[in-house]
């Protein structure tokens, strides 16, 4: 009988170790592939991204948190439309703004209160306008249902802020938008960062370093070139490699300073 108990123990520690040993495999192929996401999307590197999308798809397999993975896949889709905006490649920029709502989809079909989720659904409304413009009021009504949803779950969350506040530093003054109005989200990002705490390690924590380096380019777009000096330093104090500040701002910066 003892032996039998004994057996039997040996066979639940086991499997207790196996799953722990898969939660621990999850945990460190996700913080990997969220590190490689984020230098390749500072970079706008195309092949790292298609690379670290190939990450995700085998965490997948792992078969946990698979909203979370689904996040960071449609996040990765969202990264690969700003490429072929620039691109201007309206084929991938199409495909990959579709791709990336779906997968914000399956994520909240799940965890219907994650709302760093709408925020990454409001940004990817926005590109639609470039392919379907036809549908201007069906893409306003689903980006505010989005924001609105994201407001209410998270007020605090920094990054909400930053997409709205990049949403309307790109929008024109005559439709609502311009530099002034997106200058206090920018602060208001830079803020919450500050104080902003994920629930865990693998939760989306980025964005300090281009809501600072976004404040400065609305004083850059100003004019006000000290301020805009003060905020790049605060950018690179959080964030030295940042690549968004070294090949964007500062670029900006030194062209209007002269």
């Amino acid at each position: 009988m003892k032996t039998a108990i004994s057996a039997l123990l040996i066979i639940i520690l086991a499997a207790l170790g196996t799953a722990q040993l898969k939660a621990d495999d999850y945990t460190d192929a996700m913080l990997k592939a969220i590190k490689k996401m984020g230098d390749a999307s500072d970079k706008n590197d195309k092949a790292a991204l298609l690379k670290v999308r190939g990450d995700f798809e085998r965490i997948l397999q792992l078969k946990k948190n698979e909203w979370m993975v689904n996040f960071y896949l449609g996040s990765v889709d969202y990264m690969l439309s700003r490429v072929a905006t620039e691109e201007k490649n309206n084929d991938d920029l199409k495909k990959y703004t579709e791709s990336a709502l779906s997968l914000f989809d399956k994520c909240t079909d799940v965890k219907d209160d994650f709302a760093d989720a709408y925020v990454m659904k409001m940004a990817a409304q926005g590109n639609r306008w470039q392919y379907e413009p036809a549908k201007m009021n069906d893409i306003i009504a689903k980006s505010t249902e989005a924001k609105d949803k994201a407001f209410k779950l998270e007020p605090e969350n920094p990054r909400y802020y930053l997409i709205d506040g990049y949403m309307t530093f790109y929008t024109p003054e005559s439709f609502g938008g311009g530099v002034d109005k997106a200058q206090p989200m920018f602060e208001k990002s830079w803020e919450y960062s500050k104080t902003y705490k994920p629930k865990d390690e693998t939760y989306p924590n980025w964005g300090n370093d281009q809501a600072a380096g976004m404040v400065a380019m609305c004083y850059i777009k100003n004019s006000k070139m000290e301020d805009a000096k003060k905020w790049i330093d605060m950018a690179l104090e959080v964030k030295p490699e940042s690549n968004f500040i070294k090949s964007f701002v500062m670029p900006e910066y030194e062209k209007n300073r002269k």
